[in-house]
């Protein structure tokens, strides 16, 4: 009877830690997955057995299963403020709030659309069906363009879509052997393209006499033309909520932080709680046994 408990022991735990620890990679392998799935039939097999028991942790192995081998990947989903961002693996939409540099990222709730309705996500975990979403702050700068007669619209570079004037630096690069962020967007008036290259507040204290006063990050913005040629005094860096002429544009940069949604795949929390109550009834019922 001793190894059935170990066994069923063992299978339960495998699946509680997606939910413990939810977004590993480790729970969508297939060897994982095989593993709990073996450890289930295995206790199945013993001679001594608790039928209740056996039960309760079939449905919390299949429930673990289900969403390690079917659920979606871990991924994150980013949106500029104010924007509406559809997640084509889970079907629905998030709403990201408007907010502004200042404001402390663990105030800023994104919803998930669901129907008709709106869900907070908040900073903690939402559980929604199989999946479990959380917010996660991420670097952002806000930026902002203008001549001499004012402010400029800013767009995305490919299009003449309206883009919020927040860079969600998605991508990365390597420049003088130090990693750094950084992000386009286009100045259509200007017929201007702009790249912005964000340096955290130890990679700016190594740009020597560009290097910020205040010790603070900074923003590399590199303007070119239409064709994609860097045009004339194209190339200047900006400390964090500052603004300095570039390239003839006005360019100004505020780094800060902004959420995205974490979804990663669980064990759907009804059939988990249910087949450990389940296990627990066995247990329980054992154990009276033992005792009369």
């Amino acid at each position: 009877m001793i190894v059935f408990w170990l066994l069923i022991t063992a299978a339960a735990g495998m699946t509680v830690a997606q939910d413990a620890f939810p977004g590993d990679a480790l729970f969508h392998s297939g060897w994982y997955n095989a593993l709990n799935v073996v450890a289930i039939v295995a206790a199945a097999f013993q001679r001594r057995r608790n039928p209740i028991a056996l039960f309760g942790a079939a449905v919390v192995v299949l429930s673990g299963v289900a969403a390690g081998l079917m659920g979606s990947d871990t991924h994150t989903v980013v949106g500029s403020p104010g924007a509406t961002v559809t997640d084509d693996q889970i079907g629905s939409a998030f709403v990201f709030p408007l907010a502004q540099p200042d404001v402390d990222p663990r105030l800023v709730t994104v919803s998930l659309r669901s129907g008709s309705s709106l869900v907070s996500i908040g900073a903690h975990r939402r559980y929604w069906g199989s999946l479990i979403m959380w917010q996660t702050p991420r670097v952002s700068v806000w930026i902002t363009a203008a001549d001499a007669a004012g402010r400029l619209t800013i767009t995305q570079p490919t299009n003449g879509t309206f883009l919020s004037p927040v860079l969600a630096m998605q991508q990365s690069t390597v420049i003088g052997g130090m990693r750094v962020r950084y992000d386009t967007f286009a100045v259509p008036a200007e017929r201007r393209t702009v790249k912005a290259v964000l340096f955290d507040a130890q990679q700016a204290s190594r740009l020597g006499a560009q290097s910020p006063a205040n010790g603070g990050p900074a923003v590399l913005f590199a303007v070119a033309d239409r064709n994609d040629h860097p045009v004339p005094a194209g190339i200047g860096i900006v400390p964090s909520g500052s603004q300095r002429k570039i390239g003839g544009l006005i360019l100004g940069a505020t780094a800060g932080t902004y959420p995205g949604v974490t979804v990663a795949s669980a064990p759907y929390l009804p059939a988990l709680i249910g087949g450990l109550l389940i296990v627990l009834a066995g247990a329980a019922r054992t154990a009276f046994r033992s005792k009369t």
